[in-house]
């Protein structure tokens, strides 16, 4: 199952993350209307928010998927969504990026041989969000999305893409969800 949406700004962060690569206090996020939270899920300090299209895939690896063989699915899933020609994954890195410049994240959780949490995907998010923390630990790694590298960020488009390609990569099937959300399910 995935569940595509738009989160209101959050900044979280994952069981290997630190409250300080986050630069401002719970006070300053509140008055930017964000909040802080730690999570369980794998990875470290990310933001979610407007613009951005956050995937939550639940999926059962037992007994023949691989962990990597899915995260690359999720992957290869953004970068087909981003309809851009330069993005690619990064095997050193987890994760969706454009001449080193990062435009998706992937964060899971896998417990009992089934995932929770799961992708970020930067539509045309307001960046300066990304200069307030330290993301996954790569002080160095600037944000980008898919309008600031002149692509096309439609929401509707890029999830309809996102569903369709990890549909595809994890043989699931599209079903339109209530509220214009889209769903992926098992196929029959």
């Amino acid at each position: 199952m995935i569940w595509l949406l738009e989160h209101d700004p959050v900044y979280t962060t994952g069981r290997h993350g630190r409250r300080e690569d986050l630069y401002v206090s719970d006070d300053a996020l509140a008055e930017l209307g964000a909040s802080f939270h730690a999570i369980d899920r794998g990875g470290q300090m990310t933001w979610h928010g407007p613009g951005q299209t956050t995937g939550y895939v639940i999926a059962d690896l037992r007994p023949h998927r691989r962990l990597r063989e899915f995260v690359d699915a999720l992957i290869e899933g953004m970068r087909r969504a981003s309809g851009l020609e330069g993005a690619h994954g990064d095997p050193s890195a987890l994760g969706l990026y454009v001449e080193g410049r990062k435009l998706g994240s992937v964060g899971v959780r896998v417990s009992g041989g089934i995932t929770t949490h799961g992708l970020a995907l930067n539509r045309a998010p307001d960046l300066t969000w990304f200069q307030r923390m330290t993301a996954c630990a790569a002080p160095d790694v600037v944000a980008t999305s898919i309008a600031a590298e002149g692509g096309d960020p439609d929401r509707a488009r890029v999830e309809r893409s996102l569903a369709e390609g990890l549909a595809d990569r994890l043989d699931l099937a599209v079903e339109e969800a209530a509220l214009d959300d889209l769903a992926v399910g098992a196929a029959s």
